[in-house]
C-alpha cells in the first residue's frame, strides 16, 4: 500500500511539473471595434504596433506594424510568435480608437475599441 502512495505522490509531481512548462504555440489577438451604441463596425483598420522598444543587447529598436480590416462581426485577428504588448488603434472615417494590448504565449487575447 505504502508503495502504491508513493507511485500516485510521484505520479502527481511529475504531471504538476510538466503541465507547467512554458507552451510554444503563437500568441494571438482578436481586436474587436465597436462605435459607441455597442455596434460592431465592419471595414475599420485596426493596427497593432511597436515601435518605442530597443533591443538592449544591440540597440535596434522594434519596428512591429500589422494591420487588419474588421469582418462583418467588427472583428480583426493577428497572430504572432511571440509575446508583446502593441499599441492597438482602430480608426474608420474620423472615428479613431486607441488602447494597449498583451500577448501571452499560446493563448487568445480579446480587446475591444470603442471609436468615437
Amino acid at each position: 500500500m505504502r508503495a502504491f502512495l508513493l507511485a500516485v505522490l510521484f505520479s502527481a509531481v511529475v504531471i504538476s511539473f510538466t503541465s507547467s512548462c512554458k507552451k510554444e504555440g503563437p500568441a494571438e489577438a482578436v481586436i474587436t471595434v465597436k462605435d459607441t451604441l455597442g455596434r460592431p463596425i465592419t471595414g475599420a483598420m485596426v493596427v497593432l504596433r511597436q515601435d518605442s522598444v530597443s533591443n538592449p543587447v544591440n540597440g535596434v529598436q522594434a519596428s512591429v506594424n500589422v494591420e487588419q480590416l474588421t469582418d462583418a462581426s467588427g472583428q480583426a485577428f493577428f497572430s504572432f510568435d511571440l509575446e508583446a504588448v502593441l499599441i492597438a488603434e482602430a480608426e474608420k472615417g474620423t472615428l479613431t480608437a486607441r488602447d494597449f494590448v498583451r500577448l501571452e504565449q499560446s493563448k487568445t487575447v480579446t480587446k475591444t475599441l470603442v471609436i468615437k
